[in-house]
């Protein structure tokens, strides 16, 4: 046990350092072992604003140095039924560790969003973390390591595929038109059918992001009053879900978070 949460502590520290780093230096407009500018991405259909997303990964960024902390102070809860946090972290550290490590290689080659994307998704479904109990547990766990990231990798994965096929033109742009209701359609999916508000909160304020990007890159567009639109969905669902309002039943043994 204790080599093991040795072997957590390292790789959480490394891959946090590293993907901080890069992620730094490719939002000052550089990659992180090249003096050159990247590729230019901020006129796509699906171009986020600058300070919605740079708050974003400042929220993010800040929920991992707790997360990273909380594995040096374990505490141990005392409310019964209650897991540990230590044992959660054991469960999903390495999902944290390839999240982080897969943003570094991000910075340089954009398809390692698609692994990225699988490695949270294998995180979502097998470990649950959306069912985590208390509220505290909840934001430490599944908002760091699951709901903040899957969200921005849904969104980067729009991104960067505009970037990818050149989508800039105006053929281009009314696809982007229909497609970014995927945007909406996914997270509001697993907000409905998981009852996770986290991430339907997460995706609200990339999408209210998109919104505002898009009114500063093409006003006289659909793009902007779309991004706005399912901002103001997404986050109509989560409170409803977060309320109780709106809630899917399920059995004890489809909610309960699996750490084996």
């Amino acid at each position: 046990m204790f080599d093991d949460l040795l072997t957590h502590k390292i790789s959480t520290v490394v891959s946090w350092v590293l993907s901080t780093y890069s992620t730094v230096r490719y939002f000052s407009g550089r990659q992180p072992f090249s003096d050159d500018t990247p590729y230019h991405v901020g006129e796509t259909p699906f171009t986020l604003n600058i300070i919605v997303t740079m708050a974003y990964w400042g929220l993010l960024i800040f929920m991992q140095i707790l997360f990273v902390t909380q594995i040096f102070i374990p505490v141990v809860d005392s409310a019964a039924g209650v897991t540990n946090r230590l044992d959660y972290t054991k469960k999903v550290g390495w999902h944290f560790t390839a999240f982080n490590f897969f943003v570094f290689l991000w910075t340089m080659l954009f398809v390692i969003l698609v692994l990225n994307l699988v490695n949270i998704f294998a995180l979502y479904t097998t470990h649950k973390t959306y069912a985590i109990k208390p509220l505290g547990n909840y934001f430490l766990i599944h908002m760091t390591n699951a709901a903040l990231p899957m969200s921005w990798l849904l969104f980067a994965i729009f991104w960067n595929g505009a970037v990818l096929f050149h989508v800039h033109k105006f053929l281009g742009r009314v696809i982007a038109n229909f497609t970014v209701w995927l945007l909406l359609i996914i997270p509001g999916f697993f907000t409905l059918v998981f009852n996770d508000w986290g991430l339907g909160l997460t995706s609200s304020i990339l999408a209210f992001g998109l919104g505002l990007g898009q009114l500063f890159t093409k006003a006289f567009a659909l793009q902007w009053i779309f991004g706005f639109v399912i901002s103001g969905l997404l986050l109509i669902l989560t409170l409803l879900v977060a309320t109780g309002r709106v809630v899917r039943r399920t059995t004890d043994s489809e909610a309960a978070p699996l750490l084996e």
